[in-house]
């Protein structure tokens, strides 16, 4: 057995208003700290072909079974299937896939999606980081781990992993460095040329090749040309009309009887009048989808919305309550509020406009 299994945990100090840090994201910080950033810190994700198959196969092992005695017997077998443990000594918390042995002997087992690298050391660093960070949530939890094992499931492969002491210092030194790049509050900056954006899920968001471009340009910057919204406000001024929840659709009745259906794709906004109403699930699908609802009296008064969690970057948020308080910003976005509804008066004017062209006299 590893002799480093029964040293006292060295996890950063806790500051009282900092979260714990999740285990999955230790091997994101190895892997490209801007990517950790982005979906620790400021709570971007994009889903892709990857991580949609990922999720699939995690699907057995992410459904609870067994479990960790409080107490084990000395020859108890060990077989728990998605078990979180946390600790604030180490600043960590994380859901396991699987723990497996025998009383106080046991190892984590991590399930991964594609298969097994032939590296050295048997798997990539950040695999490696990740479950040696289970291993040490369950020494803190009071069981001997002298290692773990990664699942490669596209190989059917198992790879045990040593948790010697280089190991586990490189795992204490991801958890440090997570956490002050979290109290940063600032993204470090994207890989460059690197084969690893690619095929990642947040490459959109990320932009690394955009940020790179940008950094060898001189003069001033063209604004952007902003794609026309492919979705929709939708607005239902049927007296007694109630919307309901149908697959991806939403559908409108009129005392029960069928009168349109929209897809939810298509929809940014809902705008009820009067006494209409819509179902909880429908509800809840279009606060899940961050899809605001305004509820307007018969006459288009307003009365209130409803509205979702929102973005999940508290920076972005607190930056914006921050610029309502400054005259100067506040004055610009005004200007421009006032600004865009005289165009947009001017452009329906002269779309609807059914009268004669005026005559012009002849010089």
């Amino acid at each position: 057995m590893n002799a480093a299994a029964d040293a006292p945990s060295r996890g950063p100090e806790q500051a009282v208003d900092v979260p714990l840090i999740p285990v999955r994201m230790l091997n994101e910080f190895v892997y490209c700290p801007r990517l950790a950033f982005l979906e620790w810190v400021a709570g971007e994700w994009r889903d892709s072909a990857d991580t949609l198959d990922g999720r699939f196969k995690h699907r057995r092992v992410d459904r609870p079974g067994g479990g960790l005695p409080a107490a084990p017997d000395e020859n108890e077998p060990i077989h728990a299937r998605s078990v979180t443990l946390g600790s604030e000594a180490l600043g960590i918390i994380g859901k396991l896939d699987l723990v497996e042995g025998e009383g106080h002997r046991v190892s984590p087992v991590d399930y991964k999606r594609g298969k097994r690298p032939h590296v050295a050391g048997g798997a990539w660093q950040p695999e490696r980081v990740q479950l040696c960070a289970q291993g040490l949530l369950l020494r803190e939890h009071g069981y001997e781990v002298a290692g773990g094992v990664l699942y490669f499931a596209a190989s059917r492969e198992r790879v045990p992993v040593n948790f010697d002491d280089a190991l586990i210092e490189q795992t204490h030194a991801a958890i440090t460095g997570l956490r002050a790049l979290a109290q940063a509050a600032l993204p470090p900056e994207p890989l460059t040329e690197s084969p690893k954006c690619p095929r990642c899920s947040l490459v959109g968001i990320c932009q690394p090749d955009e940020i790179a471009f940008l950094r060898h340009q001189s003069g001033e910057l063209r604004p952007p040309y902003v794609a026309d919204p492919h979705a929709l406000p939708l607005h239902v001024q049927t007296p007694r009309a109630y919307l309901r929840k149908e697959g991806d659709c939403m559908v409108v009745e009129v005392e029960r009887e069928k009168i349109m259906e929209a897809r939810l794709a298509d929809v940014s906004q809902v705008v009820v009048y009067g006494g209409g109403g819509m179902t909880t699930p429908l509800l809840h699908e279009l606060l899940n989808r961050g899809i605001p609802v305004t509820w307007l009296s018969y006459g288009g008064w307003l009365m209130g919305h409803t509205v979702g969690a929102g973005h999940h970057n508290v920076e972005v948020r607190t930056d914006q309550y921050r610029a309502s308080f400054d005259p100067e910003k506040c004055l610009a976005l005004a200007r421009g509020l006032v600004a865009a509804k005289i165009r947009n008066c001017r452009t329906l004017l002269r779309r609807n406009w059914r009268g004669s062209e005026p005559e012009v006299p002849p010089d």
